[in-house]
């Protein structure tokens, strides 16, 4: 692997910077501020609003110093690129699809949804710009759809086969559970960012990626179940509970893939300008070795690698 400190690894330190900076910025006038200086009303659905800000809070700034981590190692290490290597299948087509559709409709769920959410704001321009508030709403719905469609299909699809192969004694066929394993990795890559331990072993889903996955599922059902009460009852319903759940998760969602997912899939040293494993269905055998030595161990001890 070559070692050198060029331009990829400056502009993901600019791109990252602006991104924490906003982040946090974002964190303290619209969760943080509000939070010390509006009483909190002791009901359901104030406490459950507390909560929540408690909760993005926290993990918001645990992702910024995380990934601030991740990108001191690298970026001391002065990583510019992997060595080209052959190819290894990662992603098939119906994963790919998957992303690209997740994709597509939390672009436009997040785009119309914050603008709704701020609409007393720099909200009102997006709101025009997709032809007023009904427009918004309507393509804010049609994109939901899309997405409960989405989840839907995952867990049937994956849910039917992980039944199957438990009857014939087969592995899962999606290893994508949190454990202790993955508790031991992270507290293992801490030590690696702060240089006092190895990287550890990472198999084909790192504790990294194993946390995106079931923090945008979960937040599909934190965000859908309250949305389809609003949408039938409308922002008021059970004493507008619905609306803080499907807010704040909206909220927390945004930020974190904001933060978070992009950072890691995207915009660190090693991935810079963009990860094409999404599309292509394929990492480099270098880029396994470096980031799932365990999952190459896997695929080369079963020859297809």
């Amino acid at each position: 692997m070559s070692r050198v400190f060029t331009g990829r690894v400056i502009s993901s330190i600019v791109i990252y910077s602006i991104i924490a900076s906003v982040t946090v910025l974002w964190i303290v006038t619209v969760v943080i501020i509000p939070t010390l200086t509006t009483a909190v009303t002791f009901n359901l659905t104030g406490l459950v609003s507390l909560f929540f800000d408690l909760l993005i809070t926290v993990l918001i700034l645990f992702a910024v110093v995380h990934n601030a981590l991740d990108l001191i190692t690298y970026a001391g290490r002065g990583i510019e690129k992997l060595p080209a290597s052959p190819k290894v299948f990662r992603f098939s087509w119906n994963q790919r699809i998957q992303h690209i559709w997740l994709f597509i409709s939390m672009v436009f769920l997040s785009v119309t949804g914050m603008a709704m959410l701020f609409i007393g704001n720099w909200g009102q321009d997006v709101v025009n710009d997709f032809g007023g508030f009904q427009n918004t709403l309507d393509i804010h719905y049609a994109s939901a759809i899309a997405m409960g469609a989405l989840v839907v299909y995952h867990f049937g699809f994956y849910g039917s086969k992980y039944i199957v192969n438990k009857l014939t004694g087969q592995p899962a066929p999606f290893d994508i559970n949190i454990g202790l394993p993955d508790i031991k990795e992270a507290m293992g890559n801490m030590k690696f960012y702060l240089g006092i331990g190895p990287k550890p072993n990472f198999g084909k889903y790192d504790y990294m990626q194993k946390f995106d996955y079931w923090g945008i599922y979960w937040g599909m059902i934190i965000l859908g179940v309250p949305g389809v009460i609003m949408w039938a009852d409308g922002v008021n319903a059970f004493n507008g509970l619905a609306f803080v759940f499907h807010t704040k998760e909206a909220l927390l969602a945004v930020l974190f893939l904001g933060i978070f997912h992009l950072y890691q899939a995207h915009f660190s040293p090693r991935r810079l300008p963009l990860n094409m494993s999404v599309f292509s269905g394929t990492v480099s055998e270098a880029e396994m070795q470096e980031d799932h030595p365990a999952e190459l161990q896997k695929l080369e001890a079963q020859g297809k690698a």
